[in-house]
């Protein structure tokens, strides 16, 4: 099969699709994101001992962090969930008075809702502070209580520019007969994204390349870095200044 068939498969040194981006998680952001995560834990404590006089174990923070923003590098965060139930003589209206009054007490910005459900409705006191938010839920029909909250988003590792792969023909390793595809000139992966499958927007998140569509490859050669020169249509030679005279195409008298 010639390699600058269309049905050229990704480059052989980069087919499981590899992240170009150079990671590396640094100590100080993990400790501090660690730090917030024992902040959260003892904050939603204090409003659980209150509401519905219960305590929070551990295991209700996870060790590993989730994904809250996907910037370059993403943002990370803690998040806690733990369930329990009304306490002996606690209604949920008093549940949710009682949450309303902790998160006052302890200076949070208050939200309350009811929200209809396919089993039971619930109602939803929220407070925010300093990049905290902690939940506070109640289903009254069954006496479910449930405390969720999430600790601020924090950077794990210093931005790092993508590293570019290495190209799969250069102007020397072209084979005879081929020309560097003109889109991507010999790279081989997307010109746009280098492969990665999202560049980042001016928001600075990452969305999806529109140039590959998650392909990695580029979309002329399919990998290839170049292409056959018998095989150009007449509007692409007009990328190569070499080709003074239009050239037939393969199977053209």
């Amino acid at each position: 099969m010639s390699k600058s068939d269309p049905a050229q498969p990704p480059p052989v040194h980069e087919q499981a699709g590899v992240d170009h981006v150079t990671k590396r998680q640094d100590p100080a952001p993990d400790a501090e994101l660690r730090r917030l995560g024992r902040t959260l834990l003892a904050q939603v404590r204090s409003i659980a001992a209150h509401v519905t006089e219960t305590v929070i174990p551990d295991s209700a923070l996870p060790d590993a962090p989730q994904v809250a923003e996907w910037t370059d590098p993403p943002g990370h965060r803690l998040a806690l969930r733990a369930q329990t139930g009304l306490g002996t003589g606690i209604s949920a209206d008093e549940a949710v008075r009682r949450a309303v009054e902790a998160f006052t007490t302890g200076g949070f910005d208050i939200v309350e809702e009811r929200r209809a459900g396919r089993v039971a409705a619930r109602v939803v006191v929220s407070g925010s502070r300093a990049g905290f938010r902690i939940d506070v839920r109640v289903w009254p029909s069954t006496g479910d209580v449930v405390y969720a909250g999430v600790t601020p988003t924090v950077t794990l590792s210093a931005p790092r520019a993508p590293e570019r792969p290495d190209p799969v023909h250069t102007a020397e390793t072209v084979e005879p007969g081929h020309a560097l595809c003109y889109e991507c000139n010999g790279l081989g992966w997307c010109p746009a994204c280098g492969g990665l499958t999202w560049v980042l927007d001016g928001a600075g998140l990452r969305k999806v390349c529109t140039e590959c569509r998650k392909q990695r490859v580029c979309p002329v050669c399919r990998g290839a870095g170049q292409l056959q020169i018998a095989r150009l249509r007449r509007a692409e030679q007009a990328f190569y200044a070499e080709l003074t005279d239009p050239l037939p195409r393969e199977g053209e008298a």
